[in-house]
């Protein structure tokens, strides 16, 4: 999907998705919530949305993602979830593992010194997790900013600190047994976030980032802003 949604960047071509994946975070965050057939039936219903599209700078390589970029925890979680992955589950029992994998990584998962600002605000803090996200859902289904929108310019910084660490873990178990319970972190939304500090662990939708081939010994500024209304979405009418 990323690939296609790449190619038509700016070109006023509107993207269709199909909830095909384990958590399809992007699929439910823009309506896309019924079945494959369900959702095929009813496209010609839909109406042209726009969609802001998350930008990452590094020196002179730019990467765009759809959903969130981020680093810390989620950055190790995304492989080795892909590691683990067992044929033959169905997507609720992928769910479940994939929500077991994220909460025993977090029981230990070290802070990490992350120095960076939001509009020009320092939030420089020892983190276990941040996310710039532009979707309401991230990792296996975790509503971490509720009100995030993908048309409104901004995006969504939600962390997670050491003595949140409890509370994350907590709020991973509601998802466990199947309670949807309100976030336990504050998100704030923004314009524009730089790291300033040599990075951990970071990840774009889920894939390492930057690309080992990309990596550079020498340090530079992160930038991750937002082209607004680069993709134009067509949701069905459920």
């Amino acid at each position: 999907m990323h690939k296609t949604a790449w190619q038509i960047v700016d070109s006023g071509i509107p993207l269709g998705i199909l909830p095909l994946g384990t958590a399809n975070n992007l699929a439910r965050s823009l309506g896309f919530t019924g079945s494959v057939d369900e959702i095929l039936q009813l496209l010609h219903y839909g109406k042209r949305r726009p969609f802001d599209v998350g930008v990452a700078r590094r020196s002179s390589r730019t990467e765009y993602f759809l959903e969130a970029a981020g680093g810390g925890l989620f950055a190790d979680y995304f492989p080795a979830a892909k590691a683990n992955k067992e044929e033959g589950a169905s997507p609720e029992e992928e769910l479940t593992a994939h929500l077991s994998l994220l909460r025993e990584l977090a029981l230990d998962y070290r802070a990490r010194d992350w120095k960076m600002s939001i509009d020009g605000k320092d939030i420089s803090h020892r983190y276990i997790l941040w996310g710039a996200m532009n979707i309401w859902s991230a990792g296996p289904a975790l509503h971490l900013a509720p009100r995030a929108k993908t048309d409104d310019g901004r995006l969504n910084f939600v962390a997670v600190r050491e003595h949140e660490r409890k509370v994350f873990i907590k709020h991973v178990d509601a998802h466990l047994a199947g309670r949807k319970e309100r976030v336990p972190l504050t998100p704030r939304k923004f314009r524009e976030l730089k790291i300033t500090s040599a990075p951990s662990a970071m990840h774009l939708d889920g894939e390492a980032w930057p690309k080992k081939e990309y990596k550079s010994k020498n340090h530079s500024a992160i930038e991750i802003t937002l082209r607004p209304a680069a993709l134009m979405i067509w949701p069905p009418v459920l």
